[in-house]
């Protein structure tokens, strides 16, 4: 049975599930950063996929992309399997700007995680959901 990674249950929000991965915000509002997870039981690698979720897990990120340049408008997004700490798959989308802290070098480790007070989360996560929901 597939769960969810306990350090992406304490890092993220759910946003919704397709077909192969759950959708979820990471808790630091300075990136727009979604992690999308498939929903695939004790895979770590994308090579651990079959043909048919590979394709679908292509196609999700590029839906992914597609909500956060509708939402956000960013000038770069970043997609990224690392999975060095968290070894369960999952898949980085993230929305850059040019005046965000890390640009243009990666998010990891350039700056603390700025949580997402209540109010903010809970409007960027109804506002993500429309966008999976209206298919931009």
């Amino acid at each position: 049975m597939f769960t969810l990674h306990d350090q992406l249950r304490r890092d993220t929000f759910a946003v919704c599930r397709m077909k192969l991965c759950l959708v979820q915000l990471m808790n630091d509002s300075q990136y727009p950063w979604l992690i999308l997870v498939p929903a695939v039981e004790n895979i770590t690698e994308i090579v651990d996929l079959n043909e048919k979720q590979r394709k679908l897990l292509i196609n999700e990120i590029a839906q992914a992309e597609r909500v956060l340049q509708h939402v956000f408008t960013p000038h770069k997004l970043n997609a990224a399997a690392l999975g060095n700490v968290v070894p369960q798959l999952h898949v980085h989308v993230i929305a850059r700007f040019r005046e965000d802290g890390a640009w243009p070098g990666p998010v990891w480790g350039k700056l603390p995680p700025r949580p997402y007070d209540d109010a903010a989360m809970r409007a960027t996560v109804a506002k993500l959901q429309n966008a999976f929901i209206t298919r931009v």
